[in-house]
């Protein structure tokens, strides 16, 4: 990569990154492009060159992610869960995952209620992994079965640990390993 590639590159990150400290900080709709471009040490210029606006900003995070949000779903097609311990083990996989990205789920899930063109490419996201694993593109309801979980399960992690309503965490996860067997067995 050329030096100026290199650079762009990094300003990007920078851009990325201070957007999402300040999503967290002061929240996504109160943020402003004003904002990001100042915190990153950039100019306004030189964000917009990189972004037309917020949800550009949380479309490239998404974009960066969506390798760590397939990995546990391949892994759990490749080795469906065999009892409810294995879909415990699989949902800790998940749990940990969240706690580790919970402030780009967070931001994610505030830019979805905000910007319809995030939303939507939330949507292209758990269809375009639906239509990728094998078992899901040629059974439509069972396609549909794995998207409504998929849903439910980001729903729910998002109150447990993106809000912290953790209480009854062991139930929630004990309810969601029958869930997710539901759709092996």
């Amino acid at each position: 990569m050329r030096i100026y590639d290199r650079q762009a590159a990094d300003t990007r990150q920078r851009f990325i990154d201070s957007a999402f400290e300040l999503f967290t900080w002061q929240g996504y709709r109160t943020t402003s492009m004003n904002e990001i471009a100042k915190h990153s040490g950039g100019s306004r210029a030189n964000l917009y060159l990189h972004f037309r606006n917020k949800p550009d900003i949380v479309l490239a995070r998404m974009r960066e992610l969506e390798p760590s949000f397939a990995a546990p779903f391949e892994q759990l097609f490749n080795h469906p869960p065999a009892d409810h311990a294995a879909a415990r083990d699989w949902l800790n996989t998940m749990s940990t995952l969240w706690m580790d990205e919970r402030v780009e789920f967070s931001t994610i899930e505030q830019a979805m209620g905000q910007d319809e063109e995030v939303a939507t490419e939330w949507w292209a996201m758990v269809q375009r992994f639906a239509n990728s694993i094998p078992v899901l593109s040629n059974d439509p309801d069972r396609r549909m079965h794995f998207i409504t979980l998929w849903m439910g399960l980001d729903r729910t992690f998002q109150f447990i640990y993106g809000r912290g309503f953790n209480n009854n965490e062991e139930q929630v996860l004990n309810s969601l390993a029958h869930q997710w067997l539901s759709l092996f067995h």
